[in-house]
């Protein structure tokens, strides 16, 4: 197997999605021999973040002056860096560093490559050699702003099964948050925004409480729209039934401690929690839209409904909730497709030949 210099540039403003998967990433790549590189920008409000992220598997992160679209000085020190480390490659994550991967290689730079994570401009990429898109959704998009299919690949993002190992027991985690052993509980992992389908979920709930009225609903994350969510269920006099958990680094227990993972999100460009759900043995419910179709089958391992529909959210909740075996079974076969698509050993050769189509062009 060929070896490659790839310097992986990167413009976080916090650590999110692009961030947490290219700290999954640099190890393994390492690991597999290649000589990698990382830089970001020095403006960076997550810089400090990241930086510790990476220092865990002992990487030092550069900082240059690459932040923003209309800086003169980042061609310049992104050309210095990459001619001192003798990179054959660059591999961008966020657009402001596909920006300026892409006009390093137009000028005489070495090939780049665009990562695509989401529904993002496909100007930040025109310059690039070849793209990775996420999803089959997000390479449409490309697509449909001009980009030819050719230079685009579909890689799923990975997910470690190793990392959605419980730490703590299903009946501990429950005890904490006040659930019966027996109670039905729904989880939604996501931030509070109006895009991840948090109105939708609202309304559903009380359609469901009317047929399971024992039902809990554990809503994982932070975000604007929480007080708006928490006045709603109070409202709708279905407070109790509700626990807005905030933000939380245990999410492997908390998803081994309830029964169905359901995230209406409007348009997912992919969905990482899809899998992470899918490796605990839940169900999963989406909506078809975005790249959840890629991880989610319908009837098969979850169910799709359309966006922005609360009474099919509800109906469904409804059916797999009442329907134990059925549940149980989706749960089973979302692991086995998660296991067999969406890990590291299918994703890692692949993106390797895509660099070596990259180079060799």
């Amino acid at each position: 197997m060929r070896h490659f210099r790839a310097l992986q540039v990167i413009t976080p403003s916090r650590m999110a999605g692009a961030e947490r998967h290219l700290a999954w990433l640099a190890p393994r790549l390492r690991a597999r021999g290649h000589h990698i590189d990382i830089v970001c920008n020095n403006s960076s409000r997550g810089l400090q973040e990241f930086r510790h992220a990476m220092a865990q598997s002992d990487f030092e992160v550069e900082a240059l002056p690459i932040g923003g679209k209309g800086n003169p000085r980042a061609l310049l020190a992104l050309r210095a860096h990459a001619r001192r480390m003798g990179s054959e490659l660059l591999h961008s994550h966020l657009s402001s560093a596909s920006w300026w991967c892409g006009w390093l290689e137009s000028t005489g730079g070495p090939p780049s490559l665009g990562h695509v994570q989401g529904f993002t401009s496909a100007r930040w990429h025109r310059r690039q050699k070849h793209l990775l898109a996420c999803s089959g959704a997000v390479k449409e998009h490309m697509i449909a702003q001009g980009i030819d299919a050719g230079r685009i690949t579909v890689l799923p993002n990975p997910v470690a099964a190793e990392d959605m190992r419980p730490a703590r027991a299903r009946s501990e985690v429950r005890r904490e948050l006040g659930a019966a052993e027996d109670a039905p509980i729904v989880g939604t992992f996501a931030h509070l925004s109006e895009k991840k389908g948090w109105r939708e979920l609202m309304q559903a709930i009380p359609h469901v409480l009317e047929k399971q009225p024992q039902t809990q609903f554990w809503c994982v994350g932070e975000g604007p729209m929480r007080e708006e969510l928490q006045q709603r269920a109070t409202a709708g006099g279905f407070a109790p039934n509700v626990k807005f958990l905030g933000f939380r680094r245990d999410v492997a227990d908390l998803m081994n401690a309830i029964d169905i993972m359901a995230l209406p999100s409007h348009r997912e460009p992919f969905g990482i929690v899809y899998v992470e759900a899918a490796l605990l043995n839940l169900p999963v419910v989406a909506c078809n839209a975005g790249g959840a179709p890629d991880v989610v089958a319908d009837g098969v391992t979850g169910r799709l409904i359309p966006s922005g529909d609360a009474g099919a959210l509800a109906q469904v909740l409804v059916e797999l909730l009442g329907d134990r075996a059925q549940s149980a079974q989706m749960g089973r076969a979302g692991r086995e497709r998660a296991l067999d698509l969406f890990g590291w050993e299918a994703f890692l050769p692949r993106l390797e030949a895509v660099y070596e189509m990259v180079v060799s062009k």
